[in-house]
């Protein structure tokens, strides 16, 4: 190879090798808030991921308790029947509040009902929330869910 090949060879590799130092900064001082961002929509969809698997082991099984046949078993399917109803009313509520919160400007919303009491928990994808977005929260929240200050958690993630 001619001395002025090895030059240019050399030249081109040390111009390749600013370039790759020059993106991995750049894309590393800029790969922070999208690596959060990746992290909070991760939150969010295992969060929902988790409680649907949970959700629907639970209907399951109170599914099975409703094909139990015989007189002996009435009471419990009476039990089970109000139990399922409990988690669809506490599902719609969920999925009825999640809307308007994120209608409200919000990136993502998770809210829980607790199905057998009056506890809503509300996580917002937001680095703080400001009293006015506590208000606006809650006031969602106590209008269409029928709860009380103190039965309501509201958390920023």
């Amino acid at each position: 190879m001619s001395k002025g090949k090895k030059i240019a060879l050399i030249v081109t590799m040390a111009v390749v090798l600013v370039a790759a130092a020059v993106l991995n900064v750049t894309l590393l001082a800029g790969g922070n808030s999208q690596q959060e961002d990746t992290v909070q929509t991760g939150f969010f969809a295992t969060s929902r991921a988790d409680r649907m698997a949970t959700r629907n082991y639970e209907i399951a099984e109170l599914n099975a308790i409703l094909a139990m046949e015989g007189e002996e078993y009435a009471e419990a399917r009476q039990n089970a029947l109000e139990q399922k109803q409990n988690i669809v009313n506490a599902m719609e509520t969920e999925l009825l509040l999640e809307t308007l919160l994120k209608a409200q400007g919000y990136a993502d919303v998770l809210v829980t009902v607790n199905a057998a009491a009056d506890n809503v928990s509300v996580i917002v994808d937001k680095d703080e929330l400001t009293r006015e977005d506590t208000v606006r929260i809650y006031n969602v929240v106590a209008t269409e869910a029928s709860v009380t200050p103190e039965y309501v958690k509201i958390l920023s993630v």
